[in-house]
């Protein structure tokens, strides 16, 4: 689809045929929605930046007549609407331009493949980018991604929540994952990066990353593991010690001798509510089995039998005694 048309359909410049035609193009592929989304953000910062502009057109208005008055006797009546004609002129040159230069900006870094926006609510969701790598996102996750003809990197950014990325191998151009303030860097690869707030976690599945956040990088290999906080500018470097970051992957809890304390907190993330362990003694109990990601009161029913342990659900929360 046409860039130029695309923009003339934001700005509602299109005949009838050219805006069937856009209609047509967005619902055709969700790739298209994605882009045609990221075009009204951009018309959206412009928007803001031209009210932003408004306070220096205000001033400068201000100066002007008040060398005009200095200088000559005040005319009224054309002369005011002739000056508001021109500002009002202005400001419908100004913002088409303001949008312009935005886009021309992006273009110049991304080129023809302008960011494609992947963002899930509830359920996960599995994608190839435009490169031939996959990403799987768990649930309410934002990510961008677009190749960058000028840089000639492949960039992901992680806006929110947590993704799992199984790189496609090309030397020529290094995957960028960008979390906030950290950078994972990779050639091939496949990895987790989860981000919440100013904490980003990354964790590798094959092959090797190089993690750059603030004052410090460290490269990771199988087995890796990394909790990175951007404020306190703390590092924690460990290995996994199990498989139930893979959930939303594989769709499946894997647990092998694994603590109880360990596979409520992934339950609680997963299905999004709150299992608490009220009894300490039972915190540590091992357990050792693979559920399916399916209903969560079944999962609860084969933990307590197994386990011989209480499970009761309080309002909004699962007690486990």
């Amino acid at each position: 689809m046409d860039d130029i048309l695309l923009t003339k359909y934001l700005l509602n410049e299109t005949n009838e045929a050219e805006s069937a035609s856009v209609r047509a193009w967005i619902a055709a592929h969700p790739d298209h929605a994605r882009r045609y989304e990221h075009l009204q953000r951009i018309w959206k910062t412009s928007k803001s930046l031209g009210s932003q502009l408004t306070v220096d057109e205000e001033e400068a208005w201000h100066r002007f007549v008040q060398r005009r008055d200095s200088g000559a006797t005040s005319r009224k009546g054309g002369n005011v609407r002739w000056i508001n004609g021109l500002r009002y002129a202005a400001a419908l040159i100004l913002l088409p331009l303001t949008v312009w230069a935005l886009y021309t900006f992006w273009n110049s870094r991304y080129g023809d493949s302008t960011p494609i926006v992947y963002e899930t609510k509830e359920a996960t969701h599995t994608d190839t980018l435009t490169d031939g790598s996959i990403i799987t996102l768990n649930s309410f996750a934002t990510l961008r991604y677009a190749q960058e003809t000028r840089t000639h990197r492949r960039l992901a950014t992680l806006d929110e929540g947590e993704v799992f990325f199984k790189v496609k191998s090309d030397p020529d151009r290094p995957f960028i994952v960008q979390s906030g303030e950290v950078t994972v860097t990779v050639l091939g690869t496949s990895f987790h990066v989860k981000r919440n707030g100013d904490q980003t976690e990354v964790i590798v599945e094959s092959g090797h990353v190089k993690v750059t956040g603030p004052k410090r990088e460290v490269e990771l290999s199988l087995g890796g593991k990394l909790l990175i906080n951007t404020t306190t500018h703390q590092f924690e470097v460990g290995k996994v010690t199990d498989q139930l970051h893979n959930y939303y992957v594989d769709n499946q809890f894997v647990a092998v001798n694994t603590p109880l304390w360990r596979l409520a907190e992934v339950l609680s993330q997963a299905y999004h509510t709150d299992i608490r362990i009220e009894n300490p003694e039972i915190r540590n109990l091992p357990i050792t089995t693979t559920f399916r990601r399916d209903d969560l009161d079944r999962i609860l029913e084969v933990i307590g039998v197994t386990l011989r342990i209480e499970v009761k659900r309080e309002g909004d929360k699962i007690l486990l005694r």
